[in-house]
């Protein structure tokens, strides 16, 4: 504050020794003094008359400032009060709750709605100036009476300029008997995820129809296109005897398989909040089933007949007269490790049900929800299955080479399954198959005088097949790995154009591999006055690599990194490693690829994180949003 002066005058006790000075300056005719007050009062005046200076307006203890009371009054729910001093008010996001001793999980807390204010640490927040109370849902885990720690997080700050650090207080709480009525009233109690649909999906069976939905708009992405042609090569290798209801029983024994795998995900996403699928994201899992599909492609190609020991068989007839025993046990095991390895994959839809399995805790929603995703995603499999069969020629060489075709398509999904395996040189062997098919398809053979107009279509494809295989084996040899771009700009000095990708042993993100490497770069960000963009990556995330060869070299979207943005990455190639599973439990993320945006100040943007695949236009519109 500026300096103040006052005058105050006080009345002083007078003593006998002073009496004659105080009667001298009396007859002098000196002004006299205002009405004396009493000695004793004196501080207290003076006080009075500094009152507006603010002597008294000291700022209060943060418990005195925001003073907080928990009650569990039926075991289904936390009920917690804050009483918020007038002068200051509390930060509506930074209010938290969590069990950390009992058999109870806390739920999404029921948030009353703030005021909107400009905050001189934090920009627009919303924020309590009253007292005003939360209830949080209450997820137990046992029925029975018992005792948990619930720990209540919260910052505030004064009207007058200070902040509050943030506040942790741990209150233990005895809660009765949970009833029945109860136990189905928090076994329903929506997700955080829910809350932009309007808690539309509060039901179980609104659960199950919204996943079922989220499988049919998974059909035609990488989840599922990758399991046509193997559910197709199944098919046409059962050969002239196939009919409409064989070739849709096996694909519902396929989609069965997917189903259960699913389920186990989804149960383990509900009881552990891990995503199962990364653990099988590793060059043997994958190698595996990359063989599997090679030899299944060598039996349609002819050079064996693939089929399970005549005593199995025999057994497993018993149970079934339509599909034999070894092909159906054989589907549902691919089946299995299909919905694993093939259909691996992490969209904004698949995230959104893990987040509600994760969330609730519930590990039957969890496996109830993937099993409905399941089925969503296989109806497509079945109407090709019965399409197949019916559609699928009875005899001769045609159907030959449709054993050949879909042989083909095996070996390019087991090509593209090791696309997901670094040290593998898959662009040299997608050129390997593609000189052999255009080689096979006459390419290099000239055409009989009179030939018909499908044998110069079949030539022409051979050809295509051919160049690009040459193209495949030139970009292969030159370490590049992308088919659909065998030789990028660059590659042999070619300067690339403007919006196009740029040198990609340039390093762009900084790696962070643990929780202090992350805050050690917020805080730079913070110090340059920048955002920071946080990449989970993978070596086995298809997208991933997409965003890492596309968008994020593209000039445009560089220029805006360069000029705003400190850049960091996780690489979760390792689903056991500590330090990248405990950042993917602070900020709730599941499995790459997703990035997550933070203001200068080190607060996350929700609204903007990403999941899957963005290309430049999209990524640059949303970091406009910023």
């Amino acid at each position: 504050y500026p300096p103040i002066m006052k005058e105050v005058e006080l009345s002083l006790p007078i003593a006998e020794a002073q009496a004659a000075p105080a009667d001298a300056a009396a007859s002098s005719g000196a002004a006299p003094l205002s009405t004396p007050v009493a000695a004793g009062d004196a501080v207290d005046e003076l006080r009075n008359l500094l009152g507006n200076l603010g002597v008294d307006d000291e700022f209060l203890p943060v418990d005195e400032a925001f003073r907080l009371t928990l009650d569990a009054p039926d075991g289904s729910r936390v009920d917690a009060r804050y009483e918020v001093a007038q002068g200051y008010y509390l930060y509506q996001d930074k209010i938290t709750f969590n069990v950390v001793s009992g058999a109870a999980r806390t739920g999404e807390p029921n948030l009353p709605p703030g005021k909107k204010k400009e905050d001189e640490y934090f920009g627009l927040m919303t924020v309590y100036l009253e007292d005003f109370e939360v209830g949080v849902p209450l997820i137990r885990s046992a029925p029975e009476a018992g005792r948990i720690v619930v720990e209540a997080g919260y910052q505030g700050c004064a009207e007058q300029g200070i902040c509050y650090p943030p506040v942790t207080r741990q209150f233990t709480l005895d809660l009765p008997r949970l009833l029945p009525a109860a136990r189905a009233e928090t076994a329903q109690e929506p997700p955080a995820a829910s809350t932009s649909s309007g808690r539309s999906g509060n039901s179980f069976v609104g659960y199950l129809l919204s996943a079922f939905g989220v499988g049919l708009l998974l059909t035609f992405t990488p989840c599922v296109l990758p399991m046509i042609p193997i559910l197709s090569s199944i098919i046409v290798g059962q050969g002239a005897n196939m009919t409409r209801a064989k070739g849709g029983a096996l694909s519902f024994i396929y989609v069965l398989g997917t189903a259960v795998t699913y389920a186990v995900i989804g149960w383990v996403a509900g009881a552990t909040g891990e995503q199962l699928q990364a653990y099988f994201q590793n060059i043997w899992a994958i190698g595996v089933l990359a063989v599997v599909f090679v030899l299944m492609a060598l039996s349609m190609f002819g050079l064996y007949k693939i089929q399970m020991p005549s005593f199995i068989q025999s057994r497993l007839q018993q149970t079934s007269s339509t599909i034999q025993g070894g092909t159906a046990s054989m589907v549902f095991v691919l089946g299995l490790m299909s919905a694993l390895i093939v259909g691996a994959c992490v969209s904004p839809l698949l995230i959104s049900l893990l987040t509600i399995a994760i969330t609730e805790g519930d590990p039957v929603l969890g496996a109830s929800m993937m099993v409905a995703m399941a089925a969503g995603m296989g109806v497509f499999l079945v109407a090709i299955g019965m399409g197949a069969g019916f559609l699928l020629p009875r005899a001769g060489a045609w159907m030959e080479r449709v054993n050949y075709v879909f042989g083909v398509m095996l070996i390019a999904v087991a090509i593209y399954l090791l696309t997901a395996v670094p040290t593998v040189p898959v662009l040299l062997l997608w050129a390997a198959l593609l000189i052999i098919v255009g080689v096979y398809m006459g390419a290099t053979q000239a055409l009989p005088e009179g030939a018909s107009g499908w044998r110069y279509l079949n030539k022409g494809i051979g050809t295509i097949a051919l160049v690009w295989g040459v193209l495949a084996l030139v970009g292969g040899l030159a370490g590049n790995r992308d088919i659909m771009n065998p030789i990028p700009a660059g590659t042999f000095g070619v300067t690339a154009t403007a919006g196009g990708g740029q040198d990609h042993e340039e390093t762009l993100f900084v790696q962070v591999s643990s929780l202090e490497e992350l805050d050690a770069q917020l805080a730079v960000a913070r110090d340059q006055g920048r955002h920071l963009m946080l990449d989970f990556y993978a070596d086995w995330c298809t997208d991933c690599i997409r965003m890492e060869k596309s968008t994020f070299v593209d000039t445009d979207v560089r220029r805006r990194f360069d000029r705003e943005f400190v850049l960091a990455q996780v690489d979760v190639t390792d689903p056991n490693h500590e330090g990248g599973k405990a950042i993917k439990r602070r900020y709730g993320v599941y499995g790459p690829p997703a990035m997550l945006f933070f203001r200068e100040g080190g607060e996350e943007i929700r609204d903007l994180r990403l999941y899957g695949y963005r290309g430049k236009d999209e990524f640059l519109a949303i970091l406009d949003g910023i």
